[in-house]
């Protein structure tokens, strides 16, 4: 299992996906966080500034979209290509191979998570600092910025898990992409009672992001809630594999 988990990480840093899915992740985000800042006004209020500064380390968990992107890459690349017969040949097992890839995915993930919240912790900072006011470094924002991490990092496993049912490299990308731009806000603006246990709503439960989703679940329900469906998503994909060809 070791050997096959350093393989796959070694494939998911080879070639230009994943630095290429960063930076686009990382400059959508900061044009965001710029937009949040340079939005908002009476930022000489303690209360205001802090409000900013929280909302600007939320917008980091919007890398989650991309490190979902990736980890369906992950998976779905070697079914285009064809190599995904020769990685079952030489691992001990399908199971390994799922594994591997998953973990992988997720490590991938938590770098997303990682770099999101140092870039919006730098461009809050100089944002905040350029308009006279600061970054609030308090409970609650080292809270979001462990969240950000976390759902980044079952982003990449939430796309790793779709690449396995999914298997098709161009549905898995443009379904993810689609559903996580336009498909989410429609469900969730006009079923929010439903919306809320979806995994978009467990995301922004997890980042206590109740301003952009009132209806958001409690912060712990959100992270058990989309490891859950992380889970079940992948287990359906692992039974899919086991039964079908390669």
């Amino acid at each position: 299992m070791r050997d096959q988990f350093s393989a796959e990480l070694l494939k998911a840093r080879s070639g230009g996906a994943l630095p290429a899915l960063l930076l686009t992740a990382l400059l959508t985000a900061a044009l965001g966080k710029l937009g949040a800042v340079y939005g908002e006004s009476g930022l000489a209020d303690p209360g205001v500034a802090a409000a900013t500064s929280h909302r600007v380390l939320i917008m980091a968990g919007s890398c989650a979209l991309f490190a979902s992107l990736f980890g369906a890459l992950v998976v779905t690349g070697e079914f285009r290509s064809g190599a995904i017969g020769r990685t079952v040949l030489h691992a001990p097992g399908r199971s390994v191979v799922v594994a591997a890839k998953l973990g992988a995915a997720t490590v991938a993930g938590l770098l997303f998570g990682l770099l999101a919240v140092a870039e919006a912790a730098t461009v809050g900072a100089l944002a905040l600092a350029a308009r006279g006011s600061g970054l609030a470094l308090d409970a609650r924002s080292w809270g979001i910025a462990g969240a950000a991490v976390a759902v980044c990092g079952l982003g990449g496993l939430w796309g790793a898990a779709i690449g396995w049912v999914v298997r098709h490299q161009l549905a898995a990308v443009v379904g993810l992409l689609v559903w996580g731009t336009v498909g989410q806000l429609l469900v969730l603006g006009q079923l929010p009672g439903f919306g809320r246990f979806l995994p978009e709503g467990a995301q922004y439960a997890l980042l206590g992001d109740r301003l952009t989703f009132p209806e958001a679940l409690s912060v712990p329900l959100g992270g058990l809630l989309l490891a859950l469906w992380c889970v079940l998503v992948a287990l359906a994909g692992r039974t899919l594999f086991l039964r079908q060809d390669v």
